[in-house]
């Protein structure tokens, strides 16, 4: 059985492993480290992911989280209290619980079956979860996703995103006869203010805290190279987030009668403009009720180790939780130890104490939904 500073050793080696998407590699070695020599099925796909079955039978629970960090390397320090570097909040501290948790388990025995998911590329594409899901034969009855809320916060609900990626194509021209040319750089400030002005449409006045408030933003845009010349052609990312209560499909449609009026409206400049839309992803809300089984269980877990109530909250961003609910429609919710606020910052560090406290609160979370 491990200790406090073998599991310890094991956060230490990989947030110093740099492991971004498409290079898990050092990671996947960590994973199955933690694994050698027990009763469990360790695999991995074509994707990268990785996959452990452990135990057989009902109840069954799926634990997962990612396994790579964005490709921005940070050195790793560590001091009495925390870890800092890379991944040292989003997302290995989640991810090596959650496996150090199923090892404790087996160690030490559990009814049913747990699934543990090391989800490759998460920062970059949906791809790893998508593949990762359609292949699993076991349906889970709980599902938890492991990502950074702080040790006495649960998170029941994710906003939804779409992220559209536009191009527009029309006859370049000189500046100075811009009244006869459609610009392009112009066509995607109308696409998106007309996208803001839908979006705003549908805000009830009571919801306009930011989970229940959709938004769009501008995230990529590219067009011209001549400073006296309009251009002939401009693309841009458009990420959409909007709370459970509005489907995808709405946005989806939204965006599609936005390009066909600025069709319309354009043509008259020049007759030949082309505005193409693409779906680049897209995943409903979620939101879970606080009385479901693994609320309830990791809440109890949760206040039974820091002796605090727990707090459930809501996100504004979207995770594989979203993806994860939608595809086996069970009780699911996000937890992991760090401040999300650090996600991502040139200042990731977690606190040794709260990561220790997280195997315990897991594997207690196991045991509990198992009997």
């Amino acid at each position: 059985m491990w200790g406090d500073e073998q599991e310890l050793a094991i956060l230490r080696e990989s947030i110093q492993a740099y492991a971004p998407s498409f290079q898990e590699k050092p990671v996947i070695g960590i994973i199955k480290k933690i694994f050698d020599g027990l009763p469990v099925e360790f695999s991995t796909d074509t994707f990268g992911n990785v996959k452990v079955v452990a135990g057989h039978g009902k109840p069954v629970l799926f634990l997962a989280s990612h396994m790579d960090t964005i490709a921005s390397p940070l050195p790793f320090k560590e001091d009495v209290e925390f870890m800092h570097g890379r991944g040292a909040v989003d997302c290995r501290p989640s991810l090596m619980a959650m496996a150090l948790a199923t090892r404790r388990a087996v160690m030490n025995g559990f009814k049913g079956t747990v699934v543990f998911g090391g989800i490759a590329a998460e920062e970059v594409s949906t791809d790893g979860i998508k593949i990762f899901l359609e292949s699993m034969k076991e349906k889970p009855d709980f599902a938890i996703f492991g990502e950074p809320t702080g040790s006495g916060r649960v998170c029941i609900a994710y906003k939804g995103r779409v992220w559209l990626a536009i191009a527009v194509k029309s006859k370049p021209g000189h500046v100075a006869a811009a009244w006869i040319h459609a610009n392009p750089i112009e066509v995607i400030t109308d696409f998106y203010d007309a996208m803001k002005a839908g979006l705003d449409s549908l805000v009830k006045k009571k919801e306009l805290s930011p989970f229940f408030t959709p938004r769009a933003t501008i995230t990529t845009l590219n067009a011209g190279s001549i400073p006296n010349m309009i251009p002939g052609e401009a693309t841009a990312d458009i990420d959409i987030r909007f709370p459970p209560s509005i489907p995808k499909e709405k946005i989806i449609g939204m965006a599609t009668s936005v390009k066909e009026n600025l069709l319309t409206k354009y043509r008259e400049q020049d007759p030949a403009i082309a505005i193409g839309i693409e779906v680049k992803s897209s995943i409903d809300g979620i939101k879970v009720e606080q009385d479901n089984l693994v609320c309830q269980a990791l809440g109890a877990c949760i206040e039974e180790s820091t002796k605090e109530k727990v707090s459930f909250v809501k996100k504004t961003g979207t995770t594989f939780m979203n993806h994860i609910g939608t595809f086996f429609k069970c009780p699911i919710v996000t937890y992991g130890p760090g401040d999300p606020g650090l996600e991502h910052t040139s200042d990731e560090h977690v606190s040794k104490k709260e990561f220790l406290a997280a195997i315990k609160i897991l594997e207690a979370v196991i045991v509990k939904l198992s009997g």
